[in-house]
C-alpha cells in the first residue's frame, strides 16, 4: 500500500476533489454522485458556518485519493441549543474501496479527523450511512484504531417525489412569505425545534444569508392564525453549487424498473435531477391538515416550475409518513448516527429519546 498522509484542503485543490466526487459515487440500490459543481467549497457553508475538509494524498504523487468533510452547527439537542459536529463527504478513490486496504485507507483519515476534533468545536457528530450500504456500515462500526464509535439513532427515509399536475388547493389557507414574515417564522422553527433531536437552530440572521445560498424569503409557504405562523415549509434549490446525478440501479431496485416506471418515472443512468429541497418543516401540534396543506402548496409551485423531484426527508418516528406516501414518491433509506471518540461518549448518552428532526438539505 502506497504511502498516505492527510491534510486540510485548499482553494487549489478544488479540481481534484470535484473529480473525486463524480467518480466515485455512493454505492445503493440508487448510485448517486453527489457533485458541486462549480466550485466544490461554494457548497460548504450549507453545512455549517464552520466547514473544512480533510484530504488523503499519495505521498509519492501527491494525488487526493479521499476526502472528508467536517463542519459544525447549532442543533436542538434535549431542548437546549448546542453545537454539533456533522461527518460528511466521504469519499474514497476506486481503488482503495474493496477490504484491508479501505480500512486501512480509512483509518488514515479518521487520524486525521481525530486530530482536528482536538480544536473542542463538537463533542459528537451525525453521520448518516445508506441503509442497504451493508459493507460501508460494517466497516465504520468495526471500532477499529482512530475510528470513531457509532451510536445508531434512528432511520431517516427520503421521499422523491415527482411533482406533475397541480392539485387542487386545501381549505386551508396558504400564503407566501414576504421579509416581515422573517420574524414569525424563525419563531414557529424555534418552538418546534425545541421538541425534537437535532433540528437546525435559525436566527433571523442566518435565516437567509450566506449558510442558505438560492434560498429567498418567497420560497416559504406558510400557515397562520393571524400574525402567528403555525407551519412553514420552503422549496430549497441549492443546483447552482450542489448537484444528484443518478448513476444507475441495482438489486430490486434494477430488477423492477421497468414496473416502477409506469407508476413513478425513475430517471436513467448518467442522467443530473432537476430538483429542489422541502426544506424548513415546522407544524405546530403536528397537525396533519396544516401539513398536507403546506405539501401540497410546495408539491404546486414545483410542478410548475417543472422540476423532477423534491426531496423531504422525515425520521421513522414522524407523524406525516402515511401522507407522503400518497404522492407515489420514491424512497431512499438511511441511517443516521452519532460519532463521537471518548470525550463525547458522555455526551451521546445524555441524548433523549424524544423525536429527531435533522434537516436533509444540511446533509
Amino acid at each position: 500500500m502506497p504511502n498516505h498522509h492527510y491534510e486540510l484542503a485548499m482553494p487549489n485543490d478544488d479540481p481534484e476533489l470535484r473529480r473525486l466526487l463524480r467518480e466515485n459515487p455512493f454505492a445503493g440500490s440508487i448510485s448517486l454522485s453527489l457533485e458541486r459543481e462549480p466550485n466544490y467549497f461554494h457548497a460548504s457553508p450549507i453545512e455549517g458556518a464552520f466547514h473544512e475538509t480533510l484530504v488523503v494524498r499519495d505521498s509519492n504523487t501527491q494525488q487526493i485519493v479521499g476526502i472528508g468533510d467536517r463542519s459544525v452547527r447549532p442543533l436542538y439537542v434535549n431542548g437546549e441549543i448546542k453545537e454539533v459536529g456533522y461527518f460528511s463527504g466521504l469519499r474514497v478513490d476506486l481503488k482503495y474501496q474493496h477490504g484491508l486496504a479501505l480500512a486501512r485507507f480509512l483509518g488514515k483519515g479518521w487520524e486525521g479527523q481525530r486530530q482536528q476534533h482536538n480544536d473542542g468545536r463538537a463533542k459528537f457528530y451525525l453521520m448518516s450511512i445508506v441503509s442497504d450500504n451493508n459493507p460501508a456500515r460494517r466497516l465504520l462500526a468495526s471500532k477499529l484504531p482512530h475510528y470513531p464509535r457509532l451510536h445508531l439513532h434512528t432511520h431517516m427515509l427520503t421521499y422523491a417525489i415527482h411533482p406533475t399536475h397541480p392539485k387542487q388547493e386545501s381549505k386551508i389557507k396558504i400564503t407566501r412569505a414576504a421579509s416581515d414574515s422573517i420574524p414569525s417564522i424563525v419563531d414557529c422553527l424555534h418552538r418546534n425545534g425545541l421538541r425534537r433531536q437535532f433540528a437546525p437552530h435559525w436566527t433571523e440572521a442566518t435565516l437567509l444569508s450566506a449558510l442558505t445560498p438560492g434560498l429567498s424569503i418567497s420560497n416559504f409557504f406558510l400557515a397562520q392564525s393571524g400574525s402567528r405562523v403555525r407551519g412553514c415549509l420552503a422549496l430549497w434549490d441549492q443546483q447552482a453549487c450542489k448537484q444528484t446525478v443518478v448513476r444507475g440501479y441495482s438489486g430490486k431496485m434494477a430488477r423492477y424498473r421497468k414496473l416502477i416506471n409506469l407508476f413513478t418515472p425513475l430517471p436513467k443512468p448518467n442522467t443530473r435531477l432537476n430538483q429542489c429541497f422541502a426544506a424548513f418543516l415546522a407544524v405546530d401540534d403536528d397537525d396533519p391538515e396544516v401539513f398536507s396543506a403546506l405539501l401540497r402548496a410546495l408539491y404546486n409551485e414545483a410542478a410548475r416550475l417543472r422540476y423532477d423531484y423534491f426531496l423531504l426527508g422525515l425520521t421513522k418516528d414522524n407523524p406525516f409518513h402515511s401522507i407522503l406516501k400518497t404522492y407515489r414518491p420514491i424512497l431512499y433509506a438511511s441511517d443516521i448516527y452519532l460519532a463521537a471518540w471518548e470525550d463525547g461518549f458522555d455526551e451521546v448518552a445524555r441524548v433523549d429519546n424524544r423525536p429527531s428532526a435533522p434537516e436533509i438539505a444540511l446533509l
